[in-house]
């Protein structure tokens, strides 16, 4: 099995065991520096992901969101599934930038909210010290 069969197998199996709620999306540190997330709601921005997993192209938010992820890992123990969440968006963002042949639906050179979301990540570990201090 290659890495890119690995990576579609894992993306299918990971999207027939996500129900879509939307616990992951309302964890996320990220989702007010992705343009349409936070007026199209949890469970769509979520469907939206698991759409990407499943071959489909997403939704604008959804694709807003995968993008907007700095791998805090907040997500994963909101799942009430027990999934990995974190690395269910990061099969993602594979799979939207175009990592795997597919056309990218994300451009990676387009990311205006790069520094907020750089400064929203390093508020997660950070002491209140250390954020007077650098940020």
């Amino acid at each position: 099995m290659t890495l890119i069969e690995h990576i579609r197998g894992e993306s299918a199996r990971l999207a027939a065991l996500c129900t879509a709620c939307g616990a992951c999306v309302e964890a996320c540190p990220m989702t007010r520096y992705a343009a349409g997330v936070e007026a199209a709601g949890p469970g769509v921005v979520a469907a939206g992901m698991r759409d990407v997993l499943r071959d489909g192209p997403g939704t604008p938010e959804a694709l807003a969101w995968i993008g907007a992820c700095t791998r805090s890992g907040v997500c994963t123990p909101a799942c009430p599934e027990g999934l990995d969440a974190a690395f269910m968006l990061r099969l993602a963002q594979w799979r939207a930038k175009g990592a795997l042949g597919e056309p990218p639906r994300i451009r990676v050179k387009e990311d205006t909210q790069y520094s907020p979301k750089v400064k929203a990540f390093a508020r997660l570990t950070l002491t209140e010290e250390e954020q007077a201090k650098w940020l």
